[in-house]
């Protein structure tokens, strides 16, 4: 053999040799449960699997930055069904085929009680609003609730927590109800009824507001009572889009989202996809009677910022990604809304500011109560990446209640005044 004829065969073998070595990559391994995604080993992991899902598509662009750059981890867990409220469900298959958006009017037409849209067209040109329509109309919170203590941490990235206001919050269904013998009270006008105001500490204590939503285009009534003064006071027809007080949330930020639709001009489905969720939160992540910074706030890290709920269950869940563009008046330019694809659910927002730069994070866990039906927030977090800040609310679970005997009236101005004396 020439030794031209011999250098060819062996350029041509080590050529095969080199082709096959990048042929065959190493095979993805399937993660137990109980891995935790960390910045340690989020580069190790992230084309392995869990459930059958690669950790990377698990995970949204601002998920993967926050456990990257701001300490945030994500222990996995099994997934498990999330009960819903058959009362809810055969409301909500009642509705389909029968319920329209009413644009001119800003409401549902043909809507009883549950979801106005259980099936959703991803080609549907209203998909987006459909969704947004489920939400606003269709959440799983029970016709009465009352929240008789929950915590708003205000926390700074450096220092940490340096606010732990109490306060009380009570909702009351006035149309789309499912227990008694109506799905609507009243002359069916309003949407329903909310009162909300602090217990301590000393210089808040009675601070709060009352808030009546209502079916149609109309702005909701709120009006807040100060205490010093001894004085109700209306609040204006945009108080929606403002700051809850000294917190990093505005009013249209709590549990993601807090508008009617048609306040906001723009929807846009942009997808379908599988993120990390806690839809099975454990429940007591805020203890009133701990001590120590670990028995009170069982599910932080107590360490900068100070704002991640590191041990809780995340688990995947499927869920529609919507644009919501919001009207020029409002603080940010677009909110991105993670919602749960069997019931409404946000999981996650992300907020930019007017000139569309990535402003803060929202972050949401729950749970099923499955003895009256209702959905649960356990914790609740509002990041402010542009001042390193953040607003937690941390519920007390354990004295919630759900679907009690209570009457329209005892939501009122009154009940706000008696409270904050």
């Amino acid at each position: 053999m020439s030794a031209s004829r011999f250098a060819l065969r062996h350029t041509l073998a080590a050529s095969l040799i080199a082709a096959c070595s990048v042929s065959f990559p190493a095979f993805a391994a399937e993660l137990p449960a109980g891995t935790v995604i960390s910045a340690d080993n989020i580069d190790k992991i992230k084309n392995d699997t869990f459930e059958g899902h690669s950790i990377v598509s698990l995970l949204t662009e601002k998920m993967e930055w926050r456990i990257r750059n701001s300490g945030w981890k994500l222990p996995l867990a099994a997934s498990k069904e999330v009960p819903l409220d058959p009362r809810w469900v055969k409301a909500s298959q009642a509705n389909a085929g029968k319920a329209s958006i009413n644009k001119e009017a800003c409401r549902v037409d043909n809507w009883g009680a549950g979801e106005p849209f259980p099936e959703i067209d991803m080609k549907d040109p209203q998909a987006a609003e459909k969704l947004m329509w489920n939400w606003h109309l269709g959440q799983l919170v029970g016709d009465v609730s009352q929240v008789p203590q929950f915590t708003q941490l205000l926390i700074d990235g450096k220092k940490g927590v340096h606010a732990e206001p109490v306060a009380e919050f009570s909702r009351y269904t006035m149309k789309g109800r499912l227990t008694g013998d109506s799905t609507v009270e009243g002359d069916g006008s309003e949407r329903g009824r909310q009162l909300l105001y602090f217990k301590s500490p000393s210089d808040m204590k009675g601070l709060g507001t009352y808030t009546q939503m209502y079916d149609s285009e109309k702005v909701n009534d709120v009006w807040a009572y100060i205490p010093a003064v001894r004085r109700i006071r209306r609040l204006s027809g945009g108080a929606w889009m403002d700051p809850v007080g000294s917190s990093d949330q505005l009013q249209d930020d709590l549990d993601a989202f807090n508008a009617r639709p048609c306040w906001y001009p723009e929807y846009k489905l942009v997808e379908k996809r599988w993120v990390l969720a806690a839809a099975n939160s454990k429940t007591g992540l805020w203890n009133p009677n701990g001590k120590s910074f670990a028995e009170k706030y069982p599910v932080l890290d107590d360490k900068a910022p100070y704002w991640n709920m590191n041990n809780n269950n995340f688990e995947p869940r499927e869920v529609y990604v919507i644009e919501a563009i919001t009207p020029s008046v409002h603080p940010y330019s677009k909110k991105v809304l993670y919602m749960d694809v069997k019931y409404p659910r946000f999981y996650y927002a992300e907020a930019y500011n007017r000139k569309g730069e990535f402003w803060k994070f929202m972050e949401f866990h729950s749970y099923a109560n499955t003895a009256d039906g209702d959905v649960r927030t356990t914790a609740s977090a509002v990041i402010d990446f542009q001042r390193n800040h953040a607003t937690l609310s941390m519920i007390d679970t354990a004295s919630w209640k759900t679907n009690f005997d209570a009457k329209a009236s005892n939501f009122s101005l009154q009940t706000l005044q008696s409270a904050g004396r």
